[in-house]
Order: structure tokens, then sequence, then C-alpha cells
């Protein structure tokens, strides 16, 4: 399964790269339900809960000058779900793709397309606030 959606931004690529390639910034924000997010350098463990299953989520960043991608495991018990999070840096122009096989696939089949509108519904300005956070 795959989702994507391509949005506006005012923020130059540098800013969207700084900002995108922070598991603390981007991986609360896009998977809502994951919570106790550890993050050590460029690797990010989390556990999280989807209907009634409890599963952990693992993953790492790597960074291009164009590209940002979060491959990810979805583990419960024996079962594993495979996935990845791409976000492609073009001036004045996001695009964020969401890939996922595997464990409950089926059913996350909408609640994913939920998570990406969701996410990048109101970026503009959580981009905005983060770059006046971190003065960038």
């Amino acid at each position: 399964m795959k989702v994507s959606k391509v949005i506006r931004t005012q923020h130059d690529v540098d800013s969207l790269r700084i900002i995108l390639a922070d598991p603390q910034f981007t991986i609360p924000r896009m998977f809502p339900t994951l919570k106790d997010l550890k993050v050590v350098n460029r690797s990010f463990h989390g556990k999280a809960k989807y209907l009634f299953f409890n599963h952990e989520v693992k993953g790492n960043v790597y960074v291009s000058s164009t590209e940002i991608n979060y491959p990810f495991t979805l583990s419960h018990d024996s079962d594993i779900g495979v996935g990845k999070l791409t976000f492609y840096l073009r001036q004045g122009e996001l695009m964020v793709t969401l890939e996922y096989e595997g464990w409950m696939e089926d059913l996350s089949r909408g609640l994913l397309k939920k998570w990406l509108d969701s996410f990048t519904e109101g970026l503009e300005e959580e981009l905005r606030m983060e770059r006046i956070r971190r003065k960038i």
C-alpha cells in the first residue's frame, strides 16, 4: 500500500531537511498513536497501540540533499510489517509518501491516509513555528 500527498511550501529546502530529518519532530506527528518515542542518533524506537494491539515501531532516518527516508518495522509478537516514510524536497513543494505492507495492512489503509492528511494539513505553520524555535 502506498499513499502520497504533495503540498506547497514557503520554506527553503535546507530548513525542511533539518526539521523533517528530526524523528522527534516528524514521527509523533505522522503516527499519533506512537508513544514513548526514543531517538538515538538516526534511529528511533517507540510503542504504539492500534485497536487492541500493542506493538513496537523501530526505524532509522536517512538524509540526502533532496530526500529524507524513514524505513521502519512494526512488530506485534511474531507479526511484522515494514514501511517507509519519504519526503521529497523541492523548492516550493514537498511530496510526502507513506508505504506499508505486512501485519494489519488491510485494516491500516484508511488510517494511514487519514494520518498523512492530518500530518500535511497544518504542516506549513508547524514548520514555521519550529524554525522560530530552532532559530533557523
